[in-house]
């Protein structure tokens, strides 16, 4: 029983290594009936196999691989022997791939950029070549709604620069600006980004602006679309009057006023009484001179 076992999987190894090696003089694109799929990151991918199984599963052994690239190996997704599922699967798919044992639909979970490529589906019935089935993946990954920006707000007739940009997309995408709804291109940059696996978009738009216009600017990609506007008025933009002091000013000068009244009032009050207490004692000094002097006889005025 255990010499057969071994003997089972001896075969299965080595059917599995010829269909590897098989895969390198392959070429993938010349199948003409290639299943498209599209997911989005994140998303499950499902992947149609679309075989009609004629015998139970475990007369069958069946292979999910993904083509890399001419003289390389393909990578394992999935595989089933003997009613079961092999352990002989490449790390990027671990965890993450299942299979409908009745259709054999393959099912990719937590789908990301580098699972986009072309997948295929070989069915062996009693080691007897059977059927393969070819299915592109196509992955995407919605852009961030695009964020514009003016040099200055257009309170006069102007050239101005306009500044649209987006982020977090795939797969690389295209821009263009709708001013009064017809259409500009415009140059742009697209970077891709290794660390997010998404493509950065930015563009200019100048435009002579002497009139109220609708700018719009667009971002494509995968058949879809994702935009903004921006309205840009002219003769609109008053002069503004100048905004009224802040809170805090006015409480400030109050306090300076009533500490300056504090002040000033008493010392005027002050001066007043001193200047006042000076005038009254003027006429005794007057007196007294007039005194002295007539006692001196330098006066020649008279008293009655």
């Amino acid at each position: 029983m255990m010499y057969t076992q071994k003997r089972e999987l001896m075969f299965s190894t080595t059917v599995l290594k010829w269909f590897l090696w098989l895969g390198l003089f392959v070429l993938p694109f010349g199948c003409s009936d290639t299943v498209q799929v599209t997911a989005k990151v994140g998303d499950v991918a499902t992947l149609p196999c679309n075989y009609k199984m004629q015998q139970p599963l475990a007369s069958y052994m069946i292979y999910w691989q993904k083509y890399v690239g001419p003289a390389i190996s393909d990578l394992v997704v999935i595989a089933y022997s003997n009613g079961k599922e092999n352990t002989v699967k490449d790390i990027h798919f671990q965890n993450r791939t299942k299979m409908d044992v009745k259709t054999l639909t393959l099912w990719i979970s937590s789908v990301n950029v580098s699972d986009e490529g072309k997948y295929r589906c070989i069915i062996l019935l009693n080691g007897e070549h059977k059927g393969d089935k070819w299915v592109h993946l196509s992955v995407s990954a919605d852009y961030r709604k695009p964020v514009i920006h003016v040099s200055h707000n257009p309170c006069s007739p102007a050239q101005l620069t306009l500044t649209c940009s987006s982020h977090g997309g795939y797969p690389e995408a295209t821009m263009s600006w709708l001013v009064n709804n017809e259409t500009v291109l415009c140059p742009y940059t697209s970077i891709y980004d290794n660390g997010s696996e998404s493509f950065n978009i930015t563009g200019n738009l100048k435009q002579n602006v002497s009139e109220d216009i609708l700018v719009q600017c667009r971002i494509h990609y995968s058949g879809l679309q994702v935009s903004s506007e921006h309205h840009l008025s002219i003769g609109k933009c008053l002069n503004p009057s100048p905004p009224p002091p802040p809170h805090g000013f006015i409480t400030a000068s109050i306090v300076i006023l009533v500490v300056l009244a504090l002040v000033i009032v008493p010392t005027t009050f002050l001066r007043c009484r001193r200047r006042k207490h000076v005038t009254s004692h003027q006429p005794v000094a007057t007196s007294e001179m007039t005194s002295q002097q007539l006692s001196n006889g330098t006066s020649e005025a008279t008293c009655a």
